[in-house]
C-alpha cells in the first residue's frame, strides 16, 4: 500500500469507526436512559417516599450523531395536592467522540455526551423571569462506556423581586460524577454571592443578609444497607445579617462539616459546625464551634426502623390509617436500636474570644431498658446507662465579652470610655465568677471555672467527689438551684463538698 493510499485509508478508517460507535450508541440509548430512569425513581422511593416524586422519559427522537429527549418529575408537596411538575429536554451527542468534548480538548471516549436544559411551564415561570428570559438550570453529563457517569450542573443569575422582599444571586455550579452502579457519589459546588433583603421580618422591620463564597463539598460511598458513608461539607466566607443600624451581625469563615463512618456492625454519626469569628457592630466577639455526634448505631436496627418510618409515610399518602399494632412496632424497634448501647454527645460547645475560651461537653450512654421498668420515667432512668459532663470557663472570656458589650452600648449612646468599660468588665469577671462558685456546680481552677458530672452503676462523681443519686438529686434540686450553695456546714460535710 502506497503512502498516498495509506493517507486516505486512516481518515476514513476513523470516520467509519466514528460513525459505527455513533450508530451502536444511538441503537443503546433508549435502554440507557430507562435504566438511569428506574435506578432514580428507586432512589426517591428509599429517600424521600413523602414527595412521591417519579421521573418518567416522555419522548425520544433517535439519530445517528445525535438524539433529543424529554423527561419530566413530578412530585407532590401534601399529601392530597395535585402533583408539580418539572421538564427536562435533553440533546445527547452520540460517542465515542461527542464534537463538544473534543472541541473542548477532552479526547477521551465515551458514550454520550448529555445536554440538558429546565424547560419553562407554570411552575418553573418565576424562575425564567428571575433568570432574565433564558433556562435558570441547565447542564452536561458524560455517559462512560462502564456505566459511571461525570458531569456539572449550572445555575443562571438570579434576581427576583418581590412585595415581601428581594433575592439576588450570582452564576452557580456543581460538579459531579457517580459510579457505574451509583454507589459512588462525589459533588463539588460553588456559589460566590447570595444576597436576601426581607421588607418584614420578626423584628418587624427589614433585614439584609449577604453571603459570600459558598462551596459545597460531598464524597460518598453507599454501603450494602443503603447508608451513605463518608464526609461532605459547606462553607461560607462571610454571612452579614442586618436588621437596621443599630444591629449588624457578621459570620466569618463559617463551616459544617458532616461525616458518617463504618463502624464494625454500627455507625457512628458526626456534625459539626464553626465559626471563624462573630462580629456584631464590628465588634470581634469570638469564634464559636458547635460539634454533636451518634455512636455505635447497630446498623441493622436503624435500618429498620427508618424502612419503617419510610413504609409508615407511604401508607399515609395513600390515605391509609396506621395499624393498631403500629406503636408497638416502633417500641420495639427503638428498644432493638438501644440494645446496641449507642451513644449520643455534645462532644463540643465552645467560645473562643480574644483571651480565653469557653468549652463544654456532654455525652450520654444508652442502654436497653430493664425489663420491670414500666413507666416511662422508668424506662428513661433504665435506659441511662452513664452520662459525663464536663465545663470549663477561663474568667477571662467574660471579661471580654463584657467589654463588648460594654462597647457596643457605649457606641450606641455617642461614646465609649474605654477606662469604665475595664473597670466594668472587672466587676462583671469578679460578680459572676462568685455567684458560680456559691452556687458550688463549678470550682476554681487557676483562672478558669470548672464543674464536671459523671454517672455509671448508680454513682456519681461531682466535681471530684463521690456520692450517691439521691445525694446529687438533693443538692441539684436544693441549694444548687437556687444559687445558694448546699446550706449549713454539716450539709456540705455529708455531700462531700465542703
Amino acid at each position: 500500500m502506497n503512502k498516498t493510499t495509506l493517507a486516505i485509508a486512516i481518515p476514513l478508517a476513523i470516520v467509519g469507526a466514528s460513525v459505527a460507535g455513533a450508530w451502536y450508541t444511538g441503537t443503546l440509548v433508549e435502554q440507557q436512559l430507562q435504566a438511569a430512569i428506574s435506578q432514580a425513581n428507586a432512589s426517591l422511593t428509599q429517600e424521600a417516599p413523602h414527595l412521591n416524586a417519579q421521573m418518567q422519559l416522555v419522548e425520544l427522537e433517535q439519530g445517528i450523531f445525535s438524539s433529543r429527549a424529554r423527561y419530566t418529575l413530578s412530585f407532590s408537596v401534601e399529601a392530597d395536592a395535585a402533583p408539580l411538575t418539572l421538564a427536562f429536554s435533553d440533546n445527547l451527542e452520540h460517542g465515542p467522540f461527542p464534537p463538544s468534548r473534543l472541541a473542548a480538548g477532552k479526547l477521551a471516549p465515551v458514550m454520550a455526551q448529555s445536554h440538558f436544559s429546565l424547560e419553562h411551564n407554570e411552575l418553573t415561570a418565576p424562575l425564567f423571569e428571575a433568570a432574565g428570559g433564558k433556562s435558570p438550570l441547565t447542564g452536561e453529563v458524560a455517559l462512560n462506556y462502564d456505566q459511571s457517569q461525570n458531569g456539572r450542573i449550572d445555575l443562571a443569575a438570579l434576581q427576583h423581586t418581590h412585595a415581601a422582599g428581594t433575592l439576588r444571586t450570582s452564576p452557580a455550579s456543581l460538579d459531579f460524577s457517580g459510579s457505574s452502579d451509583r454507589k459512588h457519589i462525589s459533588a463539588s459546588g460553588q456559589l460566590a454571592e447570595m444576597d436576601f433583603h426581607f421588607a418584614e421580618s420578626n423584628r418587624g422591620g427589614p433585614i439584609s443578609v449577604q453571603l459570600r463564597d459558598l462551596s459545597l463539598q460531598a464524597d460518598k460511598q453507599e454501603n450494602a444497607n443503603g447508608f451513605a458513608l463518608g464526609p461532605s461539607s459547606a462553607t461560607i466566607k462571610r454571612v452579614m445579617i442586618q436588621s437596621s443600624q443599630d444591629l449588624q451581625i457578621e459570620l466569618q469563615d463559617a463551616v459544617v462539616e458532616e461525616a458518617l463512618t463504618q463502624n464494625g456492625s454500627s455507625l457512628d454519626q458526626s456534625v459539626a459546625y464553626r465559626v471563624g469569628q462573630v462580629l456584631v457592630q464590628e465588634q470581634n466577639v469570638g469564634g464559636v464551634k458547635l460539634a454533636i455526634s451518634a455512636r455505635h448505631i447497630d446498623e441493622a436496627a436503624f435500618k429498620a426502623l427508618k424502612d419503617a418510618y419510610n413504609q409508615l409515610l407511604l401508607s399515609s399518602l395513600e390515605g391509609q390509617e396506621p395499624g393498631s399494632d403500629t406503636e408497638e412496632e416502633f417500641k420495639g424497634l427503638a428498644l432493638a436500636l438501644l440494645e446496641g448501647a449507642p451513644v449520643l454527645a455534645l462532644d463540643e460547645f465552645s467560645l473562643n474570644t480574644a483571651n480565653g475560651q469557653g468549652k463544654a461537653a456532654l455525652s450520654f450512654n444508652l442502654r436497653k431498658p430493664a425489663e420491670d421498668a414500666s413507666s416511662p420515667e422508668e424506662m428513661a432512668q433504665s435506659a441511662l446507662a452513664a452520662l459525663q459532663a464536663d465545663i470549663k470557663l477561663d474568667k477571662a472570656v467574660i471579661g471580654d465579652l463584657a467589654t463588648v458589650q460594654g462597647t457596643l452600648e457605649g457606641a450606641a449612646s455617642g461614646g465609649a470610655d474605654s477606662q469604665a468599660i475595664a473597670q466594668q468588665a472587672q466587676m462583671m469577671t469578679e460578680m459572676f465568677s462568685g455567684m458560680a462558685l456559691a452556687s458550688q456546680w463549678v470550682v476554681e481552677d487557676g483562672n478558669a471555672l470548672r464543674g464536671s458530672l459523671a454517672y455509671a452503676d448508680d454513682k456519681v462523681t461531682f466535681n471530684g467527689k463521690a456520692m450517691s443519686v439521691a445525694e446529687f438529686m438533693a443538692f441539684a434540686t436544693g441549694g444548687g438551684m437556687g444559687m445558694s450553695g448546699l446550706g449549713d456546714d454539716s450539709e456540705q460535710e455529708q455531700y462531700g463538698l465542703e
